[in-house]
């Protein structure tokens, strides 16, 4: 392949296509952006190839790590902010139970938070992003973002356990 042989990089891409959209598909919703992402990668490596680049040893390891860069890519630039009516908590959640303030400490323990600590946190735990997927959006190594949403985790809880223990003393 690196002397100019198609046929070679064929072979590669009907070997190595189905595991590449495997990976695709577990980081991106739709099936068609995958498939984008899949060609997209295969083009960067063919393109790193003719340029004296690219893989030396293992043509899948670097195919799926191009795939991945690209779907963290795409995802962090499709963050989507949904703007809504101001809606009255009471008619989405319903009336509270009566003695419950549970819900009232969980928000307001969240609340208290800082920004970037609610934001790693949501990222991770909702939206399911791994350390290393979020390291570079944040400009941090992923064992930094581990220690920032652990010191933010714990934070959450000792928040937590506090407004819960103002209830009681009350």
């Amino acid at each position: 392949m690196r002397k100019g042989d198609a046929e070679a990089f064929a072979e590669l891409y009907e070997s190595f296509a189905p595991t590449a959209r495997r990976t695709a598909r577990r980081m991106v919703a739709d099936r068609h952006d995958a498939d984008d992402l899949v060609q997209e990668a295969f083009y960067i490596v063919l393109r790193a190839i003719r340029r004296g680049g690219g893989p030396d040893d293992s043509f899948l390891g670097y195919l799926l790590s191009t795939v991945r860069r690209l779907a963290f890519r795409q995802t962090s630039r499709q963050q989507r902010l949904v703007v809504t009516a101001d809606v009255d908590p009471q008619q989405v959640v319903g009336e509270p139970v009566p003695g419950s303030t549970q819900l009232d400490d969980i928000a307001a323990a969240w609340a208290g938070l800082p920004d970037r600590w609610r934001a790693v946190l949501w990222q991770l735990e909702v939206d399911r992003y791994s350390p290393a997927e979020l390291a570079p959006a944040l400009d941090m190594t992923p064992n930094a973002v581990s220690s920032l949403a652990s010191r933010a985790r714990k934070a959450l809880r000792t928040a937590y356990i506090a407004h819960q223990r103002a209830a009681y003393d009350v």
